[in-house]
C-alpha cells in the first residue's frame, strides 16, 4: 500500500488560481467519499508562491490510510497576461496562427488524427466567420432597404457590418469562449516556435521542483499529472528533470506520469514541435518511469486513440507502458443524470478526467492520486474496481467483495499490496 504520495499537477490553458483549484479538489474529494465509502479531507490552506501552490490531503478506509501532498505547478499568471491583449491584437495573431497551421499542414494532420480535435481548433474561427457574415448581411440589407447606392451605400454598409461584428465579438468573446480558445492557439504557435521565454523559464522551474522532491525521498510515490495542454508541459518538465538529475528515478520514490485529456500531439504534429517530440521520447525511453495515458471518446478536446509517442492511431488499449494507453468511458464515471446533462458540454466533459467520479469505474482521478494502491495497480485495465469492498476496505486481488483482507498498517509503513 502507498502511505505517502506527492502529486504534481500541471493544468492546461486555464488560469485557475490556487484557491479555486483547492475548492475544486475538495469537491472532488467529497464525490470520492460518497462513491467509494471512504473518508477524505484537505483541511489546509494552500501554501502558494509564483511557481506552485500546495496543500495536504488525507484519505482512509477501514484498513488503509494515505497522505497526499498535492502541488499545483502554476502558470496562471502567464495565461492572464495573454488574456489582457486587445481585440485587434488577438484577431491578428489568431489569423497568423490559422495561416501557419494550414501552410505547415498541421491542421490537416489534426483532421487525420482526430477530427473532433480539428473541430475544436476551428470552432472559434467559425464563430468569427459567422459574426462577419451576419454583420455584412445586416449592412447590405440596411442599404437596400434605405435605397442607398454607390459610395454612400458602401460606407454605411461597412460601418454597420464592422459595428455588428465588433459588438458580437465583444459580447460573445468570453462567453463562448472564443477569446480564450484563440489565446490558447496563439500560445501554442508561439510555444512551438520557442517564442515564449517566460514559459520556457517556468518549465525549468517545474523541472527543478520535481528534482528537489525526488531527492527529498520522503514519499513512496511521486505522480506527475498533466491535463490537456499541461500534458505537453509535463513531458518538457520531466525530460528537463532527467537532464538536471540523471538519477531522478533512483532516489527512492517511484516516478509516475499520468496524462489525461492530453493534447501532446497539438505540438508534436507541428513540424516545429521538435522539442516536445524529443521530450516525449525521452520520457518514453526512461523505462523506470511509470506512464499511463487515459483516452475517452466523449472528450472532444483530446486526441482519442492516438499515441503521443509514435504519433499514430492505436487500438483500444496499449499495455507496453510507453505509455500504457487506457480507453475509458465517461458514462461509467458520471451518474446517468449528470452524463445526460453534460454530454454536449465539451469543457465539462474534458474536466471530468480531473474530477471525482459519481460511480466506481476503472478510472477515478481521486483514487489514482489519493488512494492506497501503487500507480501500476490503480492504472491497470480494471483500475480500482474489485479492489475495494462496499465499506471502502482494501481487498487483495480476486478477494470476494466486502471481505477485509488487508491488515491495517501504521502510516508510513512502505508495504505493497500483493
Amino acid at each position: 500500500m502507498i502511505a505517502r504520495r506527492h502529486v504534481f499537477h500541471i493544468g492546461g490553458y486555464d488560469p485557475i488560481l490556487p484557491d479555486t483549484q483547492l475548492a475544486r479538489f475538495r469537491r472532488s474529494l467529497s464525490s470520492f467519499q460518497k462513491t467509494w465509502n471512504v473518508s477524505a479531507s484537505a483541511p489546509g490552506p494552500a501554501d502558494s508562491n509564483q511557481v506552485s501552490s500546495s496543500w495536504q490531503a488525507e484519505t482512509s478506509g477501514p484498513n488503509w490510510t494515505t497522505k497526499t501532498s498535492y502541488e499545483m505547478l502554476r502558470w496562471d499568471d502567464l495565461i492572464l497576461q495573454d488574456h489582457a491583449r486587445g481585440m485587434l491584437s488577438r484577431l491578428g495573431a489568431s489569423m497568423v496562427t490559422l495561416g501557419d497551421w494550414i501552410v505547415t499542414g498541421t491542421l490537416f494532420r489534426f483532421m487525420r488524427s482526430s477530427w473532433k480535435y480539428a473541430g475544436f481548433f476551428l470552432f472559434p474561427y467559425l464563430w468569427v466567420t459567422a459574426f462577419a457574415l451576419l454583420g455584412a448581411g445586416v449592412g447590405f440589407a440596411l442599404t437596400w432597404l434605405t435605397g442607398l447606392h454607390g459610395v454612400t451605400a458602401f460606407i454605411v454598409g461597412a460601418v454597420v457590418a464592422v459595428a455588428i461584428f465588433t459588438g458580437l465579438l465583444h459580447w460573445f468573446g468570453w462567453r463562448r469562449p472564443i477569446n480564450h480558445v484563440f489565446d490558447d492557439w496563439i500560445f501554442s504557435r508561439q510555444f512551438v516556435y520557442g517564442q515564449r521565454p517566460l514559459m520556457d523559464a517556468r518549465v525549468d522551474d517545474f523541472a527543478k521542483a520535481i528534482v528537489a522532491r525526488a531527492k527529498l525521498a520522503d514519499v513512496e510515490e511521486i505522480v506527475i499529472v498533466g491535463h490537456c495542454l499541461g500534458a505537453a508541459l509535463v513531458m518538457e518538465s520531466v525530460a528537463r528533470a532527467l537532464k538536471l538529475d540523471p538519477d531522478l528515478t533512483r532516489h527512492g520514490p517511484t516516478i509516475c506520469v499520468l496524462t489525461v485529456g492530453a493534447t501532446i500531439p497539438k505540438f508534436a504534429l507541428h513540424p516545429a514541435g521538435k522539442s516536445v517530440r524529443a521530450a516525449t521520447q525521452a520520457v518514453a525511453n526512461e523505462t523506470s518511469i511509470r506512464w499511463a495515458e487515459y483516452h475517452a471518446r466523449d472528450d472532444a478536446i483530446s486526441f482519442y486513440r492516438f499515441d503521443p509517442v509514435t504519433l499514430k492511431r492505436v487500438g483500444r488499449d496499449r499495455g507496453d507502458g510507453r505509455p500504457n494507453i487506457r480507453r475509458v468511458q465517461m458514462h461509467t464515471m458520471m451518474s446517468p443524470e449528470s452524463f445526460k446533462r453534460h454530454r454536449f458540454n465539451f469543457m465539462r466533459m474534458h474536466y471530468q478526467m480531473v474530477m471525482g467520479n459519481d460511480q466506481r469505474s476503472q478510472y477515478d482521478y481521486c483514487m489514482v492520486i489519493c488512494g492506497p494502491l501503487p500507480f501500476d495497480e490503480i492504472t491497470a485495465p480494471a483500475g480500482g474496481v474489485g479492489r475495494f469492498g462496499t465499506d471502502g476496505a482494501l481487498l487483495l486481488p480476486d478477494a470476494p467483495a466486502g471481505v477485509r483482507n488487508a491488515e491495517p498498517q501504521p502510516l508510513g509503513t512502505p508495504i505493497r499490496a500483493a
